[in-house]
């Protein structure tokens, strides 16, 4: 059954290993990025990326706790990079900002307050093990989120997509750590049938998912 079920993973992968495609450009804005996260990709829903919690709607997890959309590679530094103002401003004056933060790759559900208080830090490790919650293997220092072994494949191959996808950048004491959770943490198949529904809406794959290992070709 393992063995079965490890093929179906390699099979899906190989169906659909496009290369890279442009900028995505179907999404216009993020209330419709909003809508087909929560209505195509997770209509019965999933798990949340740092506590692994159940939800089935758009609102809450099944034990009632309110859930949010994380952008694992932050809008902050999406508008540093751009230089277009705040939030508001970006939204109103940059199409280009408006299609970053609308990429489904970037995208992850959350809990709420999780999600809030990782903010814009960067992801790194804490030395100590010090949940922040009782209920999450999530850790919270200045200036760093530590997420559970489990999101943090997921996370790095985000974060090189956009990289890769929109230039921006990434300090490449950080790289470094990622390329070390994409090789601990390879894709799984969720994540790789995840790229293949967001290819359909979007028109663009994250080529990190179908080929993990050219991340380590990638220079900082």
């Amino acid at each position: 059954m393992k063995r079965a079920f490890i093929i179906t993973c390699i099979a899906i992968a190989v169906l659909f290993s496009h290369p890279i495609l442009a900028d995505q450009t179907q999404i216009p804005n993020y209330q419709t990025a909003k809508q087909k996260f929560w209505g195509d990709i997770y209509p019965y829903g999933s798990w949340t990326l740092y506590c692994g919690k159940k939800f089935t709607n758009r609102s809450e997890t099944e034990d009632g706790m309110p859930l949010s959309i994380e952008h694992v590679y932050p809008r902050s530094w999406m508008r540093d990079h751009l230089e277009c103002g705040n939030h508001d401003q970006c939204q109103d004056n940059s199409e280009r900002y408006r299609l970053m933060e609308s990429d489904l790759h970037n995208m992850y559900g959350a809990l709420r307050n999780v999600n809030s208080s990782r903010g814009d830090a960067p992801y790194g490790i804490i030395p100590e093990e010090n949940w922040r919650y009782d209920y999450c293997d999530y850790e919270r220092a200045p200036n760093i989120a530590e997420p559970r072994p489990i999101a943090r494949g997921n996370i790095a191959r985000s974060i090189f997509y956009m990289h890769v996808e929109y230039g921006l950048p990434v300090d490449s004491d950080l790289a470094s750590l990622l390329k070390q959770w994409n090789r601990d943490d390879p894709p799984s198949c969720h994540e790789m049938r995840r790229n293949n529904w967001i290819e359909e809406l979007q028109g663009t794959r994250n080529p990190f998912i179908d080929h993990p290992k050219k991340i380590e070709d990638l220079q900082f």
